[in-house]
């Protein structure tokens, strides 16, 4: 194990009793980032919960900000597999669901024979809307909408007024937009494909209010893009472990969420926490770590650490050096990766966690 206190004097040996001493007096924890494994969530909520802390995720913002649109508006989501097999019409919003999962299309579009599509007779499109992007794979057709002067959101608003009838019909015809809303009323099955860390609400809004409107007629859906560090899986993790999504207190007698108020970087500013537990172990998804409390660090990258951490702890990379529990965007789900450079010299978040978690037990027992 590396292990390391950045400030003052300390050895590998005392780096994880320093974590347990700062965490055994803090009156307000925060467990933050929670870039890590099925495994390494379980762990992080059980020490929230000794502690009376908080549980959120560096993805906390667009998890919760969708969750909440979605009960207040209501949804037609579909998984990826029914939209890789049976949608004739995908509609890709923004940049950054090709960002984050860069094989998206060729994913969604697979050369081999799928199951049977409703309205088989419409050949498969592609709409990229408001992307750099405009190529799409080979013998699909691709209609590529750029933003032309607008931003992203108010790109979609005027598809979503083209797709309600919402404006003067007089050259609709001539219009991008207008084109793409006929041929989504013309399709069986629509699906469209977003990241919700790219748009706002009022932009979330309007796609849902855009799937009812072509559901009265025919097959409508979203597909949104899993959100980055696991942040869809942690989120499971906590749900049914809790009962409550990420964002959770549980500093009463029963657990607390608030998209708002439990939000690291706000819990930081206000001077409601006194000390942070960051954990980044997961490959390719570097997420800064907030400043302002004492700060213990889990990090699969220790050597490119930022400075400030009072504790400095260098854990497994989940799916890298050990297998992991992570959600996959194929099966909609949890699943198991298996270890692409398997590493046994490091310990994973979970043996951390459940380590600095018994040294605080030892310290409460040692001073009754």
């Amino acid at each position: 194990m590396v292990a390391k206190v950045q400030r003052g004097d300390g050895s590998e040996a005392s780096a994880l009793e320093r974590a347990a001493e700062l965490l055994g007096r803090a009156r307000l924890p925060v467990i933050g980032g929670l870039l890590t494994d099925i495994g390494g969530a379980q762990a992080a909520i059980a020490l929230a919960q000794k502690l009376g802390g908080i549980i959120d995720h560096a993805a906390g913002d667009s998890l919760t900000r969708e969750a909440r649109i979605r009960r207040e508006a209501g949804t037609s989501a579909a998984r990826f597999g029914e939209v890789r097999n049976r949608a004739d019409m995908i509609v890709v919003i923004g940049d950054l669901p090709l960002e984050q999962e860069p094989d998206l299309l060729d994913r969604l579009f697979p050369n081999q024979q799928g199951l049977p599509r409703p309205g088989s007779s419409n050949p498969r499109e592609l709409i990229l809307l408001g992307s750099d992007h405009t190529q799409g794979p080979d013998g699909i057709p691709v209609t590529s909408v750029g933003l032309g002067g607008h931003d992203l959101s108010t790109l979609i608003a005027r598809l979503g007024a083209a797709i309600g009838e919402r404006r003067d019909r007089e050259g609709a015809a001539d219009d991008p937009l207008g084109r793409v809303a006929q041929r989504l009323k013309a399709a069986a099955f629509a699906v469209f494909v977003y990241s919700a860390a790219e748009l706002d609400e009022p932009a979330l809004f309007t796609i849902l209010d855009a799937i009812r409107h072509l559901s009265v007629s025919m097959r409508a859906a979203t597909l949104a893009i899993a959100a980055p560090g696991n942040g869809d899986g942690v989120n499971l993790c906590s749900t049914w472990t809790c009962g409550l999504p990420v964002r959770t207190s549980f500093a009463g007698s029963i657990p607390v969420h608030d998209a708002k108020r439990f939000a690291t970087t706000h819990l930081i500013e206000s001077g409601e926490a006194d000390a942070l537990v960051w954990i980044d172990a997961l490959a390719g998804q570097r997420v800064p770590c907030p400043k302002g409390v004492p700060t213990i660090v889990l990090t699969a990258f220790a050597d490119a650490a930022e400075p400030g951490s009072d504790i400095v702890i260098e854990v497994a990379c989940a799916g890298r050096d050990h297998d992991a529990a992570l959600y996959l965007s194929p099966i909609s789900g949890i699943g198991m990766v298996k270890a692409s450079r398997p590493k046994s010299a490091k310990p994973t978040v979970a043996a951390v966690l459940t380590r600095i978690a018994g040294m605080i037990d030892a310290r409460e027992a040692a001073e009754c």
